[in-house]
């Protein structure tokens, strides 16, 4: 079985049983980044059920800026739904009308101060897949300088930082960094290193 990308699917990777079926939604809430859409619905399982469906209006972004030391630019900042301090990458929204990339690159710009000439992307997720349709992009950013151009959002107070990959990823497995764009990301970048998807100089240093 192939993918879109032409890349090799194995055969476990195929869809089981009916669908959800749903009837059209009635909108109970709206806003400028979401909406949350009610649904009268009938499970795979052939029971009936309410559902609630969280419409996000943008794309998720997040970018890992890898530098050609093997660093990687972070942000910190206040997270106000777990009232906690995040470390992170350079992430943000893009409306559905913008490519993520533009998004991305802009995000990079706002928050780290930084442009890159190289972009890949390297992951798309579906965040929290039971109750929102939300998409993230995730792009490794290299042949970075600096950019001054951009100023943070008016809600943003942001902290910036440039820590080792190795450092990261051991903080991502001791749980001190748990957004989970960035846990995915950088995951993945390490595994690019692995799989030799990297330049060699620059998966040597990833790999510590």
């Amino acid at each position: 079985m192939t993918s879109d990308n032409g890349s090799q699917r194995p055969a476990w990777l195929k869809s089981h049983g009916p669908k959800w079926q749903a009837s059209e939604p009635e909108r109970v809430h709206d806003n400028p980044w979401f909406a949350v859409d009610r649904y009268e619905a009938i499970a795979p399982t052939g029971a009936p059920a309410t559902y609630y469906l969280h419409d996000q209006k943008a794309w998720a972004t997040g970018i890992v800026p890898l530098h050609e030391d093997g660093t990687v630019t972070l942000v910190g900042q206040w997270r106000f739904p777990f009232g906690t301090y995040s470390w992170e990458l350079p992430e943000g929204g893009a409306p559905k009308r913008e490519h993520p990339l533009d998004g991305a690159k802009r995000e990079l710009a706002e928050e780290a101060n930084l442009r890159a000439s190289d972009w890949r992307k390297i992951l798309v997720m579906h965040l929290s897949n039971s109750v929102t349709n939300e998409v993230a992009y995730c792009y490794l950013a290299t042949g970075l300088s600096p950019r001054h151009d951009h100023a943070p959002d008016d809600t943003e107070n942001l902290a910036v930082t440039r820590v080792p990959f190795r450092e990261l990823l051991d903080a991502i497995a001791a749980g001190h960094i748990t957004d989970s764009i960035t846990v995915a990301a950088v995951l993945r970048v390490h595994h690019m290193a692995v799989n030799g998807e990297l330049d060699p100089s620059l998966a040597q240093l990833v790999l510590g």
